[in-house]
């Protein structure tokens, strides 16, 4: 009998250090392992925010594209070289909707090289000039015949610039105000309409990725007017002094994009 008991009491002990021995078994939730996400990138911001400013060389391999309120930015730079030595095509009463029509060799296509006698189509000369940064004031000489038109006929000759020149970042300055009493403003050329156009191209930016430099802020009252003391123009109420031309220089050197610098 106790040799029975003892033997049925070490197959219970036997069972128990088996059962010890077997690897836990981990429960079963049924739950796919949770995917982690990236977070999403901010949609890009065309307007470029106060930077600390850079040197006058940033600027070495831009070009500038405008009419003759750009004229007067070229003149000053010409005098004391803040912007370094970017490539101009800048003439009087140029417009997005004439550059797209002028033929090669039009005295109303500014000159490239400067000297020259040459009047190259704005994509061709641009590209002759290897700009990197293409700076784009233009809109004042046509958008009282239409805001949209003119929005759309500088965005068909950015695409022929860039069909060339397919590595230039795109930089659309805001066209600049009339001042108060500017005696060329009427129902159809005024700072409403001036802004109308401002508003849709920063639009027109934010959907192409490009950059939108409001330098009206820089030359505007605290109405919204040019103000008096940086424009010399008592004819038109649109043109720059060199003191409006000294403001504009200083708000392109501290207003470049991070990425760039």
């Amino acid at each position: 009998m106790k040799r029975c008991l003892t033997g049925f009491l070490a197959l219970l002990l036997l069972l128990s250090l088996c059962a010890c021995g077997e690897p836990q078994q981990t429960e079963q939730t049924g739950q796919e392992p949770e995917e982690t996400t990236q977070p999403e990138e901010p949609p890009f911001d065309p307007v470029v925010p106060a930077s600390q400013a850079v040197s006058a060389d940033w600027f070495q391999d831009a070009a500038f594209i405008g009419d003759s309120v750009s004229v007067m930015l070229e003149t000053y730079n010409d005098s004391y070289g803040r912007l370094s030595s970017p490539a101009f095509f800048c003439s009087v009463s140029l417009s997005q909707t004439g550059a797209l029509t002028y033929s090669a060799g039009s005295e109303r296509l500014p000159e490239y090289p400067k000297g020259s006698g040459r009047h190259p189509r704005l994509e061709d000369g641009v590209a002759e000039s290897g700009a990197k940064k293409i700076y784009i004031m233009l809109g004042m000489n046509c958008i009282a015949g239409g805001v949209d038109r003119a929005c759309q006929d500088l965005v068909t000759l950015i695409d022929e610039i860039l069909a060339k020149s397919p590595q230039a970042a795109i930089f659309i300055q805001s066209v600049t105000p009339m001042t108060a009493d500017s005696p060329r403003a009427d129902d159809s050329l005024n700072n409403t309409t001036i802004q109308a156009f401002n508003t849709q191209m920063q639009s027109i930016c934010q959907e192409r990725e490009w950059y939108y430099v409001n330098v009206a802020e820089a030359l505007s009252d605290e109405t919204g007017y040019l103000r008096a003391d940086l424009s010399g123009d008592k004819a038109m109420g649109i043109h720059l002094n060199y003191d409006g031309a000294a403001a504009w220089t200083d708000y392109l050197l501290t207003h470049v994009p991070e990425a760039l610098k």
